[in-house]
């Protein structure tokens, strides 16, 4: 176990009190006269959670010549690829926690129509009006209701009444462009709908795109650049769908919705990865190799079921157990041999990266005043950092886990300040109580 503070390493002082089923270690918060440090250092490697197929190994396979199927065999030991029903329709959120939208036709194509209440796909409602050309509706959050407005450089429109949720339809011709937050969505397929959920932040607005997962929501996965070989996009396009299939039966609550958008589950950009420049029909082109027939399409499969088909982008060189980084055991995910993401050639930005972390973001990650020194206090068997805890400048600790730290401070990976080879060979597992001022090594936390 290290401890850092910024350009600065020191040794704490340790007790090592052996007994005969474990072994626990005393650290004491040392005394710090020097300034709160500014910034922090990283240094690491890899980009994601570690867990599953890595994206640039798929690449890096797939360049050597491997099939989809070999791909992810590998990455999925001990499943099979199969066909299976795919013809849900699946709810992808695409605005959350929203207080206004604004929606309108590209290019002035078709027409859009104006419903009112959370209508499923296909099914009849209320209809306000059809629109046309310029013709622009924004919703605002306001009170318990959501309002739409419709605005045009060329009409004037009634007052519309609001309600606590509407559909929005399109002509097959029609685009739909969407600007929500600071992005913006193009959508051509399936419907939108607009639901008021009430939030410990009040009244807010959840956004989905509803449309069909065999085709018109893969065809909007932008995981990977649509310019890798095509076994690594076969092989992307197969686990996104099972993905997804694993998620078709359930809406969740906080975001009415099956799967997000973004990486919270799989990046999903709509009709901007279908026209991409040179390269967007290359993406559709490798989702319809994977489609066995008009309604059926290649899965991940394990014991009959989707498996839980989790990727990331790129490792330290091996992926990760499940159980080390989320807990729970799951056959297929115990961790490969990944050495092309540790290619500079097929992994340019993320075979090695450095980060500062500032002051007020470390403070923040711990829940401190402020951060001191940060000390790793456990590693998984990769080498990526499982427990890390910080020491504020009053002598105030916090532990948290390697996961969350990499979530709240945005850094690539939990594969940083990497011990040696040979370290990594001789890593026990950690574990921390809460409440006690003693770590205790043993086998699994």
């Amino acid at each position: 176990m290290r401890m850092y503070r910024t350009k600065r390493e020191f040794k704490p002082l340790v007790y090592l009190i052996t007994s005969l089923f474990i072994t626990s270690i005393l650290i004491t918060a040392p005394t710090f006269a020097e300034e709160t440090p500014t910034t922090f250092n990283f240094t690491g490697s890899g980009y994601g959670h570690g867990v599953g197929m890595s994206q640039i190994g798929a690449r890096g396979q797939a360049l050597e010549g491997k099939s989809a199927i070999e791909i992810l065999n590998y990455y999925y030991p001990g499943t099979t690829v199969t066909s299976q029903s795919d013809t849900q329709t699946i709810r992808v959120n695409i605005g959350h926690l929203q207080s206004t939208t604004e929606f309108a036709l590209l290019n002035e194509v078709g027409s859009f129509q104006l419903l009112s209440g959370d209508l499923p796909v296909g099914v009849p409602g209320v209809e306000l009006g059809s629109y046309l050309r310029d013709i622009k509706v924004s919703f605002l959050v306001f009170g318990n209701s959501i309002i739409p407005q419709l605005t045009s450089p060329t009409a004037k429109f009634a007052a519309i009444s609001g309600e606590t949720s509407w559909t929005l339809r399109w002509s097959p011709a029609a685009v739909l462009t969407s600007k929500i937050a600071n992005q913006t969505f193009q959508l051509k397929y399936g419907q939108i709908n607009l639901k008021l959920l009430q939030t410990s932040a009040g009244p807010k607005m959840e956004i989905t795109n509803s449309l069909r997962l065999h085709d018109e929501y893969l065809w909007g996965i932008g995981e990977v650049p649509s310019s890798w070989p095509a076994a690594a996009l076969e092989a992307q396009a197969i686990a996104s769908r099972t993905y997804a299939l694993n998620k078709i039966n359930s809406v969740k609550k906080d975001c009415d919705c099956n799967v997000y958008a973004t990486t919270a589950d799989q990046n999903f950009v709509g009709y901007a990865k279908e026209i991409e420049a040179i390269y967007g029909t290359v993406w559709k082109a490798a989702v319809t190799r994977t489609n066995s027939d008009s309604n059926t399409s290649l899965i991940v499969s394990f014991n009959g079921k989707p498996a839980a088909t989790y990727f990331f982008s790129s490792s330290a060189g091996t992926t990760q157990n499940v159980t080390e980084v989320w807990g729970g055991t799951i056959p297929y995910l115990t961790g490969v041999p990944d050495p092309w993401s540790k290619d500079a050639k097929i992994n340019p930005r993320y075979f090695t990266w450095q980060r500062d972390i500032s002051q007020q973001v470390m403070a923040t990650a711990f829940g401190l005043p402020d951060v001191i020194s940060y000390q790793i206090l456990g590693r998984t068997k990769t080498g990526s950092v499982r427990t890390i805890s910080a020491i504020s400048s009053s002598g105030k600790s916090s532990v948290i886990s390697g996961e969350v730290f990499r979530s709240k401070t945005k850094l690539p990976s939990t594969w940083f300040a990497l011990p040696t080879p040979a370290e990594i060979e001789a890593l026990v597992d950690v574990c921390v109580f809460p409440d006690s001022k003693y770590i205790y090594q043993r086998n699994l936390c």
